[in-house]
């Protein structure tokens, strides 16, 4: 499944999620209002920022102890980028050299 076959709340959910985690200085008003006229309620949109930000809060603890997952999360984990988000980026066109 890829982004595209969501419905168009749950893509402006995701989408919001995605950005909220890899830029979160770009955050702006509009990415809010998008997520109202997708649907979502104020209350909503405060329950997906507490929960994006609760999981990088927790990674970042993690990381600092240097705490290292479980070889089934690991794998897992492994599986899910490989399987799961890798196929969905868009290619890049090498250049010859």
């Amino acid at each position: 499944m890829t982004l595209a076959d969501l419905d168009g709340k749950d893509r402006a959910l995701l989408t919001f999620a995605r950005k909220l985690n890899h830029t979160p200085g770009e955050m702006r008003g509009e990415d809010i209002d998008r997520l109202r006229s997708a649907g979502f309620t104020d209350r909503n949109i405060f329950d997906v920022v507490a929960l994006v930000s609760y999981f990088n809060f927790m990674n970042r603890i993690a990381d600092g102890f240097g705490v290292q997952p479980e070889p089934e999360k690991e794998e897992s984990y492994r599986r899910h980028l490989y399987d799961v988000i890798a196929p969905q980026r868009p290619q890049v066109a090498k250049s010859s050299d």
